[in-house]
């Protein structure tokens, strides 16, 4: 997904460029191998979420609206957009069941090595019995939201104020600093409030308790 979703829209930008080709119509045509990358998901995998689809209606949207702006900071906006978008997804998730951050932690452990330590079936009883582990991950979901809005907006006026041939490859290197910065940040949060602690060595917090203090040895 990193390849086609990533690098090889940045790869083939600069490729077409090199040969000749205005930078609306590199832009459009790099972005076809991520199209083509999620069509062969939904038909060959059955496997389309609705972020896919959004993802395919904002790279068609963007399209259509450059060929009536003829603008190519425009199309080169348009992962500013994207991400603000998401980044505002994960904000409103924090008035409903369950806040995103917690939503995609959970579905990536349930399928990793990683299940039987941190007991990711137990985490809906977890969230039931504990304020705290509430507070936890709705802070990591304003923590990813905040950032990715960050993001966006740095997008932005890459995208309208830089020379138009650098902007794709900042772009690519913006991805990995905000996603390794918040991975950081994420973690360096949960090992302060001791959420990974609890979930390995505290067997009643999915019974409603709270993980021991360090400095005292009672509940929170």
């Amino acid at each position: 997904m990193l390849l086609f979703d990533l690098v090889v829209p940045i790869v083939g930008f600069y490729v077409l460029r090199a040969l000749g080709v205005e930078p609306v119509l590199a832009l459009i045509l790099a972005g076809v191998p991520t199209i083509v990358h999620f069509g062969y998901r939904a038909i060959a995998k059955r496997k389309l979420d609705a972020l896919g689809i959004f993802v395919l209606v904002v790279l068609a949207g963007s399209v259509a609206l450059s060929f009536v702006t003829g603008s190519a900071r425009f199309l080169l906006a348009r992962e500013g957009w994207f991400t603000g978008v998401i980044g505002i997804g994960f904000l409103a998730t924090l008035w409903t069941a369950r806040p995103l951050a917690f939503r995609m932690a959970r579905g990536m452990l349930e399928h990793s090595t990683l299940a039987a330590t941190l007991r990711p079936d137990t985490w809906d009883a977890r969230w039931e019995g504990s304020a705290r582990f509430r507070r936890t991950w709705r802070v990591a979901t304003v923590l990813w939201g905040v950032g990715l809005l960050a993001d966006a907006v740095a997008r932005v006026v890459m995208a309208y104020t830089l020379p138009t041939d650098t902007v794709p490859a900042l772009g690519g290197v913006l991805w990995a600093v905000t996603f390794v910065l918040l991975q950081v940040v994420q973690h360096l949060y949960f090992t302060k409030v001791g959420l990974w602690r609890s979930l390995r060595e505290d067997p009643e917090f999915a019974a409603g308790g709270l993980p021991a203090t360090r400095s005292g040895g009672a509940h929170s």
